[in-house]
């Protein structure tokens, strides 16, 4: 197995993104075409296999039109929505039903503008397989655990509590194995074709883990904050407080005991929250490398591990409230350097085989819609 290795630094990433944010501020916005591609260019260029790096081949004048096409869209909307409260509740409707077209056209672009070895990536997935996957699946799984819950409702409150909280991980576990089996399966490097054989069960396992993980942290954490507080606070303290909360309602404000609480609850509320998705990103990134093979003979394998992952988001965030965001690209990188440095590629025949193939790539509107509107597709597989 061959690891890949990030070569980039936190230093000259930050001289990357200053230079790219008051750029895009000089200019109202309009270098956010060339910032991205810069950015994208360079952890592109500095991800190396085997001794060879990715490059990323869009250019700013690429993206711009059909970014400037995007944020028309995006103003107009904001508008029309204001104006009239109909067309503010059926134009969202719109922008879902196209959003599977939005997303197919991004990876599209984002693929074919993708090299290692000077051999291109590519995506041939259908755009019906885009609506079943993105929209009908989703969708339709929600409406029949909304229907399942409303009926156990009928027969029992307990029995809808029980229905609900396994729904929720089932549902995840629904929609990430037939996204991701229809992402990974439409992937190819030049000739070669990526096949990745996902069932069900392993999702379900991971996702019923999660939630189990959260469960019992959120309990474990319930029960040390309130032997805590019944330590530390005397029957008069309680007293004072229960009528302090009581007259929360009439204007009062809340004492600092009741702000440092939730203060602390949030933060134990947040720490649990990224530790259940941690478990979810290592766990899920370790079955979907496992499980992908390209031209029937390069494998991939992940160690990225629960316990790292999370201790670098957190350190991470705590960074980014200790410098005021300052330190965002050595952030970005610490996160990024892992996530990639975690990953191997087993190709004993080596990439010579592999050419380039003619793109059907039809131009960068759909990636520039998705960042407009916010639609998450560099986190839809791994």
């Amino acid at each position: 197995m061959t690891p890949l290795k990030f070569n980039g630094s936190g230093s000259e990433y930050f001289k990357i993104w200053i230079v790219n944010i008051l750029l895009t501020i000089i200019t109202l916005g309009l270098y956010r075409p060339w910032a991205k591609v810069r950015t994208l260019r360079y952890f592109y260029g500095n991800t190396e296999l085997d001794n060879a790096n990715f490059e990323y081949h869009a250019t700013g004048k690429q993206l711009f039109f059909s970014f400037i096409i995007a944020i028309a869209l995006f103003i107009l909307y904001t508008i029309i929505s204001q104006a009239n409260a109909i067309l503010g509740i059926i134009l969202p409707v719109v922008l879902l039903a196209a959003l599977p077209w939005i997303i197919l056209r991004s990876i599209k672009f984002n693929l074919s503008m993708s090299s290692y070895r000077n051999v291109r990536f590519g995506f041939n997935g259908k755009l019906s397989g885009s609506y079943i996957a993105l929209l009908a699946y989703p969708i339709g799984m929600l409406l029949v655990i909304i229907g399942a819950v409303s009926l156990a409702g009928s027969i029992s409150f307990w029995l809808a509590a029980i229905l609900t909280v396994a729904a929720y991980p089932t549902y995840l576990a629904i929609t990430s194995k037939v996204i991701n089996n229809y992402i990974l399966n439409g992937i190819n490097f030049g000739q070669g074709k990526v096949n990745s054989k996902l069932e069900f069960k392993p999702f379900l396992i991971i996702f019923f883990k999660a939630a189990g993980i959260f469960l019992l942290l959120a309990l474990a954490a319930a029960i040390i904050f309130s032997g805590i507080a019944y330590i530390s606070i005397s029957s008069n303290q309680v007293n004072s407080l229960i009528q302090n909360i009581s007259e929360l309602g009439q204007g009062a404000r809340p004492s600092s005991f009741i702000v440092y609480s939730l203060v602390i609850f949030y933060l134990m509320l947040l720490s649990i929250s990224m530790y259940a998705l941690a478990y979810v990103k290592a766990h899920q990134r370790v079955y979907l490398l496992n499980e992908t093979i390209l031209d029937n003979s390069i494998t991939f394998e992940s160690t990225l591990t629960t316990n790292k992952y999370f201790g670098v988001m957190s350190t991470n965030l705590l960074l980014l409230i200790c410098t005021l965001g300052l330190a965002y690209p050595w952030a970005a990188i610490r996160l990024y350097r892992y996530s990639i440095e975690s990953v191997s590629v087993q190709a004993n025949q080596g990439f010579d085989q592999f050419i380039s193939t003619q793109s059907d790539n039809k131009g960068p509107l759909g990636e520039e819609l998705g960042d407009a509107f916010n639609a998450d597709i560099g986190g839809l597989v791994f």
